[in-house]
């Protein structure tokens, strides 16, 4: 680097690089119920995908996903 100005450049084009990947996620009111409904839903036809994804595709806060993929996995209809 070769000046204080250049490293600040730098720094702000990589945080403008990385606000431009953002994405902001709207998360919904779900019930259990209907929150377990709309996951298995959405995992038909898909042989993996992450929770954090689920989540995000759903609109689902992320303990609430969690928490309906542990209760799947212990009835055996989804592996971890």
């Amino acid at each position: 680097m070769r000046s204080r100005t250049e490293f600040v450049e730098r720094a702000v084009e990589t945080y403008v690089d990385e606000l431009r990947e953002a994405r902001v996620v709207v998360v919904k009111e779900w019930t259990e119920a209907k929150a377990r409904a709309a996951l298995l839903h959405f995992l038909k036809g898909r042989p993996a995908t992450y929770v954090t994804d689920i989540a995000e595709a759903l609109g689902m806060e992320l303990d609430l996903a969690f928490r309906i993929v542990g209760a799947l996995g212990k009835e055996g209809k989804v592996v971890g």
